[in-house]
């Protein structure tokens, strides 16, 4: 069971963030805790430790960014997510410069994309956890002679949709650059330092399928790092597609994308295509951009997991 702290001055929003994040069905069981002070919530993280914390950002006594960096102080492991309904650019580099914050989620929220959102949040949090325990065990047993890997500059991606405009909208967005990826760039180097701040950008080499059965065509010869993939297709739905890009591709990352999923449709691609993010339609660039970002981050943690497990159990 994960513990999350919510921290919002207006107590009727609280209380309905609350009310459905402890009422999630069908998925992990969450122990919240509810504060409208960001005062008496740090005082609470002293005596209490958490996996993740929502907190808003317009707050009279302490705004987000400024609660979640003293936070960070007492609590540097947990994840961090910003609510609000006024986040802009400067907004964006701020917290993520100052709190290593994990995800925007607007107000009013989405049931849908609050419950990926901490889903995701978490599994990269046991992801990261994970990976520190192996280095740690890694440099007692081996020291000097455990290295870490470089992270790559050029991913494999695949679309998958039935929809051509919507395949040439990914596409487009993914395979140029624009006013907002240094905005990604600290993204990238806060979900995984091994990315640099300067001179980077998202190089994908970006492939679309208008058929699933002919995407799954591919990935018997292309090793693909990511895979998005339409919830409604006709013939195989995204959830069916991405269990079977799964066992082929195990070590890729997966998005599912869809106007019309609901909680449990989430639920049902995270316990049968092990998703790692959901993006709705329609989407704006953020969101798409971030969860590819941190998709991508996720994937080469788990890599760099299995490679010092094998590490340990060679030597």
């Amino acid at each position: 069971m994960s513990r999350i702290l919510l921290v919002d001055d207006e107590t009727n929003i609280l209380a309905a963030l609350k009310r459905e994040i402890a009422g999630w069905a069908g998925g992990e069981r969450h122990d919240v805790e509810a504060y409208a002070s960001p005062q008496e919530a740090l005082e609470c993280a002293k005596v209490m430790s958490f996996d993740l914390v929502i907190a808003d950002y317009k707050m009279a006594e302490m705004d987000g960014v400024g609660f979640l960096k003293a936070f960070r102080e007492t609590q540097p492991e947990a994840m961090c997510l910003l609510l609000s309904g006024h986040a802009d650019r400067d907004v964006l580099v701020d917290a993520i410069n100052q709190t290593h914050i994990y995800r925007f989620i607007g107000k009013p929220w989405d049931s849908v994309e609050l419950a990926g959102a901490v889903a995701q949040a978490l599994a990269f949090q046991r992801v990261a956890r994970e990976n520190h325990r192996l280095a740690q065990a890694c440099r007692a047993k081996l020291g000097d002679a455990v290295e870490e890997t470089k992270g790559e500059e050029h991913f494999q991606l695949l679309v998958v949709d039935d929809d051509e405009a919507v395949l040439s909208a990914i596409w487009r967005e993914l395979s140029h650059r624009n006013h907002l990826d240094d905005l990604y760039a600290v993204m990238r180097h806060e979900a995984n330092p091994e990315f640099p701040l300067d001179g980077h950008e998202f190089r994908f080499t970006v492939d679309v399928s208008a058929n699933a059965v002919e995407a799954l065509e591919k990935v018997q010869t292309v090793a693909y790092d990511l895979v998005i993939a339409d919830y409604r297709m006709p013939g195989m739905d995204g959830i069916r597609f991405l269990e079977v890009f799964r066992k082929l591709r195990p070590d890729a990352a997966r998005i599912l994308l869809s106007g019309y999923a609901d909680l449990q449709v989430l639920i049902e691609a995270v316990n049968r295509a092990e998703i790692f993010s959901f993006v709705p339609k329609p989407w704006n660039e953020y969101e798409l951009k971030s969860a590819v970002t941190q998709a991508i981050a996720y994937r080469k943690l788990l890599l760099e997991n299995r490679r010092l497990s094998e590490l340990l159990a060679a030597n």
